[in-house]
């Protein structure tokens, strides 16, 4: 069982990520934004976060440069409402997929497959940047053929 954390400022997208995820059996917290997100980090580190690019305050490419910084494990899961994903986007550090609003419940489940395969191998063996950059890799392919 894995823990999973939802940070978006839209109640309504993190219920909708939360009901797609439920029934996999794993530990599903919520946060409106990304200071509740780091509380409830230091609470109990998530293993994969789900979360938005843009919020009020600190957005979505803040947190998860905290996160790497302080939770190198932990996968991350951006989702944005524009479908084509900006380099400074597409190129952090530690994003394992891509959600684009408005995305389905195969979208969430596969990213979410996506990124706790990369979890458990960097538990064991500590991240490896090469690792990142082949799945955003694949990820950017994947645009192409849309």
């Amino acid at each position: 069982m894995a823990r999973l954390l939802i940070v978006d400022d839209e109640r309504p997208v993190r219920g909708m990520i939360h009901r797609c995820l439920q029934d996999l059996g794993h530990e599903i917290g919520e946060a409106e934004n990304a200071q509740a997100a780091l509380a409830s980090m230091a609470q109990a580190p998530a293993d994969v976060v789900f979360c938005d690019v843009q919020m009020p305050g600190e957005d979505g490419l803040w947190l998860t440069r905290q996160i790497r910084n302080m939770y190198p494990t932990t996968a991350v899961v951006l989702a944005t409402g524009v479908s084509s994903v900006a380099p400074n986007i597409s190129m952090q550090a530690g994003v394992l997929a891509y959600l684009v609003k408005p995305f389905s419940r195969q979208a969430v489940r596969d990213a979410l497959t996506v990124a706790l395969e990369w979890h458990d191998k960097v538990k064991v063996s500590g991240p490896r940047p090469e690792d990142i950059g082949e799945r955003l890799q694949q990820w950017l392919d994947s645009l192409e053929d849309m």
